[in-house]
């Protein structure tokens, strides 16, 4: 029996780069791969040939499979959380790593950050699976679009006009260490030093389970004991409690790296930020419930994320999200959000506690996300491209 030419490229990503082909993720990949071979001028068949051969076909469609879609300082919470850790550190050089650096918003925001607050002992190092999301971090070239996120002051001290557009003074360039780095697959000559924390977000979705147990398991083997690691809320881990504990920092929730010894953590030596164990699941969809009637629409996206940080494969928690997220008027956040309620129900085993749907069934929960996934007014790229 024939494979098809759909067929065989998501095998080809899977296995070089762990990307998953979810329902949703194969629909943009036909099209992707429809337009790629209708570029190159060959038949479907030809060009998916080429993608298993010559290795700058894979990485260019990889490059237009894995949006780099992004910010600075995107979801401001858990910079002011890091800005925190960091503060509390010891003297000692501190590594802080951007796992899936996309064009670089993201560890140049880390970057911004320790400058501001005088940690000259850290560094940043940023990885990526994708040749051209390094260069253009490299570069550290950007539009007027792509600065989001920057406040004026942090334009006028942090970036140079360039042409049309901006580039990131030398000087923050030089704190920024970039490097190849596939977190699906075991890299016997690992990049990254030993962090005190890291940023791993909207990475873990593009995985399947299996990948993305991995990728967990390889992230902790990178930070120290009494490390943190961030999440983006569209990620999946599943189970964390072998190497993780959930916490708040700063009122936001991210990850502890179990210690394997009191006195081996990065943050020795000085004393630790309040840190408080997180609340519990049914706590924060009641708190975001009740924040939405309220009308205190912040408070209940806030709430409901947390939620789906505690547990990334309740489905509920995404939906609720997805819901206060398309009320506040954020389209693009709502879809990804009830995306990711339907990857989570896909997972799930059917035993899903629904008692912050206020009775309806799992049945009635799937034909809501199938509503808002396919409602026009919100017919956008889960994966957040523009």
């Amino acid at each position: 029996m024939s494979t098809s030419p759909l067929d065989r490229a998501a095998v080809l990503i899977l296995s070089r780069a762990g990307l998953k082909a979810e329902p949703a993720s194969r629909a943009r990949l036909e099209r992707l791969l429809q337009e790629s071979a209708s570029l190159a001028g060959v038949p479907l068949q030809s060009y998916v040939t080429m993608v298993d051969t010559q290795p700058a076909a894979f990485d260019e469609l990889l490059d237009r499979v894995t949006v780099q879609h992004s910010s600075f300082f995107r979801d401001p919470a858990q910079f002011v959380a890091f800005a925190q850790l960091a503060r509390a550190a010891s003297g000692a050089p501190n590594t802080v790593w951007s796992a899936g650096c996309g064009n670089g918003q993201e560890p140049y925001s880390l970057a911004i950050l320790l400058d501001e607050i005088g940690c000259n002992n850290w560094h940043v190092v940023a990885t990526d699976v994708s040749f051209h999301a390094l260069a253009r971090t490299e570069k550290g070239e950007y539009t007027e679009h792509e600065l989001q996120g920057l406040s004026i002051a942090r334009r006028q001290k942090y970036l140079r006009r360039k042409g049309s557009g901006f580039e990131i003074v030398p000087s923050l360039r030089r704190n920024v260490r970039i490097a190849h780095q596939n977190l699906a697959h075991a890299d016997p000559q690992f990049v990254v030093p030993e962090a005190a924390a890291v940023f791993c977000r909207n990475v873990l979705m593009y995985f399947g389970r299996e990948e993305s147990q991995a990728s967990i398991q390889r992230i902790a083997g990178r930070i120290a004991p009494g490390g943190h690691l961030f999440l983006g809320h569209s990620d999946s881990p599943g189970p964390m409690n072998a190497h993780f504990e959930p916490v708040q920092v700063a009122g936001a929730l991210c990850y502890r790296r179990l210690a394997k010894a009191a006195n081996t953590s990065p943050l020795a030596g000085r004393s630790q930020p309040a840190v408080r164990p997180a609340p519990n699941l049914s706590g924060l969809l009641a708190e975001g419930d009740q924040a939405a009637a309220n009308g205190d629409l912040r408070a209940a996206v806030r709430a409901f994320r947390q939620a789906t940080y505690l547990d990334p494969n309740v489905a509920v928690a995404y939906f609720q999200l997805g819901a206060a997220l398309e009320l506040a008027g954020d389209l693009r956040e709502a879809r990804r959000a009830f995306g990711a309620a339907g990857l989570a129900m896909m997972r799930g085993d059917g035993n899903e506690d629904l008692s912050g749907l206020g009775g309806y069934t799992r049945r009635d929960l799937a034909r809501a996300i199938a509503v808002k996934l396919t409602d026009s007014a919100m017919a956008m790229p889960i994966s957040g491209a523009p």
